[in-house]
């Protein structure tokens, strides 16, 4: 009673995305490689590493999808991109990255007169001390 099974039957694997807070650069081992002694011989199996690129791993393999959704890194490490997610992963517009830098260099220029003015200041009494102490006059202490 076995039935014909046609594409339309199959079941289809649904791609799935993930991404990783970490940026470039990011990796987990799904299989190790494992280096066995077999009769005197030294034989390797590979293992399987996933490597996000760009941050991003997309997968059909049904394996990897449930080694993915059932690690202990999910949730910390990476996560599955959805619809409520995938708007925080989106690049932003040129026009909203260059007005996000224009606020940024105003308030560095801001904390850079902050601390013109604070460094003037101290400058001023040192230098009001060292002029004190040129002119031969003598600070009495105080007790």
């Amino acid at each position: 009673m076995a039935k014909n099974q046609t594409n339309a039957d199959k079941p289809k694997t649904k791609v799935k995305r993930y991404a990783t807070r970490y940026g470039q650069h990011y990796s987990i081992v799904m299989i190790p490689t494992v280096t066995e002694v077999i009769n005197g011989i030294a034989v390797t199996r590979p293992g399987k590493t996933i490597e996000f690129k760009s941050g991003i791993y997309e997968t059909k393999d049904q394996s990897e999808q449930d080694f993915l959704d059932n690690s202990p890194f999910v949730g910390v490490d990476y996560q599955e991109v959805t619809k409520e997610i995938s708007s925080a992963l989106s690049a932003k517009s040129l026009s909203e990255k260059e007005a996000e830098l224009s606020a940024k260099e105003e308030e560095l220029k801001a904390r850079e007169m902050a601390l013109k003015g604070k460094g003037e200041k101290s400058n001023a009494q040192t230098v009001g001390a060292e002029e004190g102490s040129a002119t031969g006059k003598k600070k009495e202490p105080k007790f």
